[in-house]
């Protein structure tokens, strides 16, 4: 056992030479000695950690130091739960921990105190102290860990509960729904976590952010996870290791290293020699589960928001894709009303554009094929929050496909884009588009890449080696919505080969899969560019502004060309998502050809 130093006497003595010597110098404040940075230990429990045949109601626990309790109710956690929480407090150095309902018989108990136990003054955590007892004649000291992880981006979750369900149970399946798990833990900021003191069985290994702490998967937004194989437990002990002198509660704060024989399932902790003591090594090949995390989407399709978000447009917001949406008008509509329908790229959203204030309502119908039939009439009256804002008149939003310094990828049209469907244009003679210091006029012209109005590309032929400007003035062009430009200025030139950096990979998709999704992203996981493949191939991402690049790849399940998450009802994993093994740091002039193919 590692003890700690206590400085008592060390302070009492400072103090009396400081008493018998300040008539003849200056006193001096005594530092107190190196501050404490050890934890809480255990000097005495009853009954003993590792007990047989419980029978009482009461456990205390005898620290060397007094100590603090915090948050026990969620920090504290017993295997089995129990239906009613017992009472934990501290009575001077001793916690004390009181059942208020009989015990299961001839099962094992673990009393898991996490990070909640801390010493008074310095706060030094007594971290990952479990307590185990029986009331029959046996331990279990059976365990299943591992790592619970977000299936998206495959960071840690941390403080989610970690639940089991013995095999043998009815209704297995249903279980976490309804019944409360046979063990229990919660996850650390890594996201690990390890349930001891189990039964030599098969287990249900499910997880849960538990939203309304009642154990209970019964809400839509809690997140879950789940295996979907039954894991058996495994052992952690590893052979005992020959000492001297070890008090048998000491030995539950030691840690031996050693390599030695696994001890069967069979052994138990109370059989061993008394000249020994049970190596507390955690055993990673013992067993090292992986869980992914995730929220489960519902499947049904519904409207989730008709509204009226800006002055001329609304917004309809669908739960999933609704391409085969009906979204109409029973009622005959002015020219002047001018209605341009423009949707989301996977169809989950559609936006009305119109000319403002010709019409004071609309009566609006929804229909996807049975599941949606919705019918009201709207206001078209914008009330503005902000009344300095409804004196100024909203601009136009314009951007550019242009990317690092202003340049524009070879083979590519510059696009101007808007905030709304431009309705007409007029280009003055008087805007000058400069060819390095040579000037044109009447020489910039644009014209729409869809009907839609959204974007325009420029018409010219560009060439290598040019500085290509413009500045058009305001008021150029006129969106829907009455809205017009503030000044738009470009100068650009086409991409030049000693400026960006390619990535070539060759990539091997798992057999039988319908398609994989290989994605590049920045270094914060933001998706840049993504190509689907089905079979070995080239995966090529060019014209890179110098940076530094990740790669992943979705084995996309269902073939929808983006990460889908799981469903536990239905018993579907979230889809895979495989980080490429390091970031590519792509320069300028520069490509990264990958020789080693990888293999998913």
């Amino acid at each position: 056992m590692i003890g700690k130093k206590k400085h008592g006497a060390f302070l009492v003595g400072v103090v009396l030479a400081t008493l018998l010597l300040q008539r003849c110098a200056n006193p001096v404040a005594p530092t107190g000695g190196a501050k404490d940075v050890l934890p809480p230990v255990v000097v005495k429990a009853e009954p003993e950690n590792h007990s047989t045949d419980f029978g009482g109601r009461k456990i205390e626990i005898t620290f060397d130091e007094f100590v603090s309790l915090e948050n026990a109710n969620q920090n504290v956690l017993i295997s089995p739960p129990l239906a009613t929480k017992p009472d934990i407090k501290l009575h001077n150095k001793t916690l004390v921990i009181k059942f208020k309902e009989a015990l299961a018989t001839n099962t094992t108990y673990t009393i898991d105190f996490g990070s909640a136990i801390k010493d008074l003054h310095e706060g030094n955590q007594f971290k990952d102290y479990v307590y185990s007892f029986s009331t029959g004649d046996h331990i279990d000291t059976l365990f299943i860990a591992g790592k619970l992880l977000s299936a998206e981006d495959k960071k840690p979750v941390e403080d989610a509960y970690v639940s089991l369900y013995a095999a043998d149970r009815d209704n297995l399946d249903s279980l976490p729904m309804t019944i409360a798990p046979n063990y229990i833990t919660k996850t650390d900021k890594e996201g690990n976590f390890r349930l001891s003191g189990l039964a030599d069985k098969k287990y249900l290994v499910f997880a849960i952010k538990d939203l309304n702490s009642n154990l209970f998967f019964d809400l839509s937004n809690e997140e879950v996870a789940f295996l979907d194989t039954l894991i058996p437990a495994s052992f952690p002990w590893k052979a005992p290791l020959p000492i001297q002198s070890v008090d048998s509660l000491v030995a539950d704060s030691v840690v031996l290293t050693m390599d030695s024989l696994v001890v069967t399932p069979t052994d138990s902790l109370l059989n061993l020699p008394q000249d020994t003591v049970p190596q507390r090594v955690f055993d990673q090949n013992a067993l090292n589960l992986t869980l992914y995390m995730f929220t489960e989407v519902d499947s049904t399709q519904v409207l989730l928001e008709k509204k009226l978000i800006e002055e001329g447009l609304l917004r309809f917001v669908f739960r999933h894709p609704a391409k085969e949406a009906a979204i109409m008008t029973p009622e005959m509509l002015p020219d002047t009303f001018n209605l341009v329908t423009t949707h989301s790229p996977n169809f989950d959203t559609v936006w009305w554009y119109f000319t403002p204030k010709v019409k004071d309502s609309l009566w609006v119908q929804v229909k996807y094929d049975t599941v949606i039939n919705d019918s009201s009439r709207y206001s078209l009256k914008f009330k503005q929050q902000n009344a300095q804002k409804k004196q100024q008149p909203e601009k136009l939003k314009v951007s550019n496909n242009l990317i690092g310094q202003g340049a524009l990828i070879p083979g590519k049209d510059l696009i101007i884009k808007f905030s709304e469907p431009i309705v007409h244009y007029k280009m003055p003679d008087s805007v000058a588009f400069k060819h390095d210091t040579t000037v044109f006029y009447n020489a910039l012209a644009f014209e729409p890449v869809d009907e839609r109005g959204l974007e325009y590309k420029m018409v010219a032929n560009l060439k290598d080696g040019v500085n290509y400007s413009f500045e058009i003035p305001d008021s150029v062009f006129f969106g829907i919505r009455g809205r017009t430009n503030d000044p738009i200025k470009v100068e650009f030139h086409l991409l030049k080969d000693d400026e960006y950096g390619n990535i070539y990979i060759t990539v091997v998709p798992p057999e039988g899969l319908k398609q994989v999704v290989i994605q590049l992203t920045n270094e914060s996981g933001k998706v840049l560019q993504q190509q689907a493949i089905t079979n070995k191939q080239e995966v090529m991402f060019e014209h890179l502004m110098p940076a530094k690049y990740k790669l992943r790849a979705i084995l996309d399940a269902d073939g929808n060309g983006k990460w889908s998450t799981g469903n536990y009802h239905r018993h579907t994993l979230p889809e895979t998502v495989i980080e490429y093994k390091d970031p590519l740091d792509v320069k300028a002039g520069w490509d990264i050809d990958l020789d080693a193919v990888w293999e998913l």
